[in-house]
């Protein structure tokens, strides 16, 4: 497949592989052991194994190879890289834009992506995505463009053997059924072009960043939620109609307790249960947390994304709730249970890694993110893959939001990129 990438790719470019890093972008060490060997014991199947392009955002965004005289260099792991960290390789031009990138993701193993948005360094093959606006002020002039930059995108997809699982995206504002009259025609419109673009793209899925509705500290109320769950219902049947599902992504606040019970006194610290100096009014909770009440209130037309490095921070940050009597309890989150539980709701994953760090319960986040694999990491994914249920149907997307080295290492994201997607194809279990 490799090797049909480079072909493909000339044709793209009308390059000669001298021109390009073509060592760092050949399966080499690890990377070519681990594709010679059967899957027998794969905790994620071959063509699975994904990543989220927000984690290599900055090579996507820069401009790359083609046509530039001055591309950035950096350091992508030598001969010996991953099996040995420190083998940096050589200083090269480092790829960027969505064609260099994705043969780099190929040839590293990664066989889906998620997309974070559809633009580019514009002296990339391909150019810039269109504005086509929002949902409130739709530049209909460019629709058929932003569709044309679909279908070059798509065959960038093709001609690296990759498949686009998902992507973070538009959702719009008002819905079918909403208050104030329902849904508006430019958030119709909008969000149509959005589903035909996935369905360019051959996404199954397309959905966005962010919860259903906003899970701050201030909006854990029932009512809300609830009414976020009718919202995507109604976008989800809208979506029916070209096969592609939709679905919200959620943080560590999505997992915090639903305050669904009467207003209570209370006279406990939430986090430390030591004594208030004066009892608080404030609104009882069942020990319901949000994700739970969301997935309850709809069905499986609604899918959700789970970050499981941010599902873990929950289990730090939100041990405690009061009850409907005002009485403090605790109530510890289980990423690994509410994922076996749910788990033909739960299609994609961002599979990010965590290493524990010295933070007590409910202070910070509890955990430091790393490329997947680090020796460091905390987080037991073997468990979570062997647990999960309905075994080689979900897609994981390794996300690092830290992987960008900046300009004193620009080749930071693409390096542990491959790192990762090595350890990926290594968990067994």
């Amino acid at each position: 497949m490799v090797h049909n990438v480079h072909l493909d790719r000339r044709r793209f470019l009308g390059l000669g592989a001298g021109s390009l890093m073509v060592a760092a972008l050949a399966p080499t060490g690890a990377l070519a052991q681990v594709q010679s060997r059967g899957g027998n014991g794969r905790l994620i199947p071959p063509p699975r194994v994904g990543t989220i392009l927000y984690t290599q955002r900055d090579a996507i965004s820069r401009w790359g190879v083609h046509d530039n005289p001055n591309p950035t260099m950096g350091y992508v792991g030598g001969p010996d890289y991953p099996d040995d960290p420190n083998d940096l390789g050589p200083l090269v031009p480092l790829p960027g834009g969505f064609l260099e990138v994705f043969e780099f993701l190929a040839a590293a193993g990664f066989r889906q992506v998620e997309f974070a948005g559809y633009n580019q360094h514009p002296n990339n093959v391909g150019g810039s995505a269109p504005n086509v606006g929002n949902g409130s002020n739709p530049n209909y002039a460019n629709f058929e463009a932003y569709r044309e930059h679909a279908r070059t995108l798509r065959s960038f997809l093709d001609a690296t053997g990759l498949e686009a699982i998902g992507s973070h995206g538009f959702i719009p504002s008002t819905w079918p059924g909403g208050p104030n009259g329902g849904m508006t025609q430019g958030d119709h419109d909008r969000f149509m072009l959005e589903l035909e673009v996935a369905s360019i793209l051959g996404m199954p899925y397309t959905g966005t960043g962010g919860d259903p509705t906003s899970a701050s500290p201030n909006n854990r109320n029932v009512e809300a939620w609830d009414l976020a769950a009718e919202k995507w219902l109604a976008l989800n049947d809208l979506a029916a109609t070209t096969g592609v599902s939709i679905y919200p992504h959620n943080h560590s606040p999505a997992y915090s307790f639903l305050q669904d019970g009467p207003m209570v006194e209370v006279t406990e610290d939430r986090l430390t249960g030591a004594p208030l100096a004066t009892p608080q009014i404030v609104r009882g909770e069942s020990g319901t947390r949000l994700m739970e009440r969301y997935l309850a209130m709809t069905d499986r037309s609604c899918p959700i994304e789970l970050d499981v490095f941010w599902a873990h921070v929950a289990q730090h940050e939100h041990r405690w709730y009061y009850d409907w009597d005002g009485v403090r309890r605790e109530s510890i989150f289980d990423p690994h249970a509410f994922t076996a539980a749910n788990t033909k709701r739960i299609p994609l994953y961002h599979a990010k890694d965590g290493d524990r760090n010295a933070e007590p319960e409910g202070i910070g986040r509890g955990y430091d993110m790393v490329p997947f694999g680090d020796p460091s990491s905390d987080i037991d994914y073997q468990r979570f893959f062997r647990q999960q249920g309905a075994k080689g149907w979900h897609n994981p997307n390794y996300e690092q939001d830290n992987a960008p080295g900046g300009s004193s290492d620009p080749g930071r994201s693409l390096r542990v990129s491959r790192f990762s997607a090595d350890n990926m194809q290594n968990l067994r279990g």
